[in-house]
């Protein structure tokens, strides 16, 4: 039974599906939500090198702020974490660990198995690798 759900969002429509699924997981096992995101990821770019790193985070916490604006009222326990760069997916898997999740509930962009291999999809790369469940939404 999922007790522990880490979910990683980045403020697409898919993540934000992805958080309602885990919601309504939680409501039945009465169980919390480790909510992430990862600021720059494998695409930051140097652009103000002074300033990137606050830049990135300020982007972090506005979607941290958005799921925690949306799940006011819900009574879930949760957990919001802000991962800065790195890979996204070993991010994500080593999270996972650290903060012993029994799940992981993600979006997807729906690229198909075959784009999603040859673009490295974070989906993808978290579900051949996790060692607990992965809920995959769409």
């Amino acid at each position: 039974m999922l007790k522990r759900i880490l979910v990683p969002i980045d403020g697409t429509e898919h993540s934000w599906r992805a958080l309602e699924y885990a919601c309504e997981l939680v409501a039945y096992t009465r169980g919390s939500l480790v909510i992430m995101t990862v600021s720059g990821g494998m695409t930051k770019q140097p652009v103000i090198e002074s300033n990137g790193d606050i830049l990135y985070a300020q982007i972090g916490d506005e979607v941290l702020d958005a799921a925690h604006a949306m799940l006011l009222g819900k009574n879930i326990d949760c957990t919001y974490l802000l991962e800065n760069g790195g890979n996204i997916a070993e991010n994500i898997l080593r999270t996972v660990e650290e903060e012993r999740c029994d799940g992981i509930v993600l979006g997807s962009r729906g690229l198909g198995v075959l784009q999603g291999l040859l673009r490295n999809s974070v989906s993808h790369t978290v579900l051949e690798n996790a060692t607990v469940p992965v809920t995959i939404v769409k």
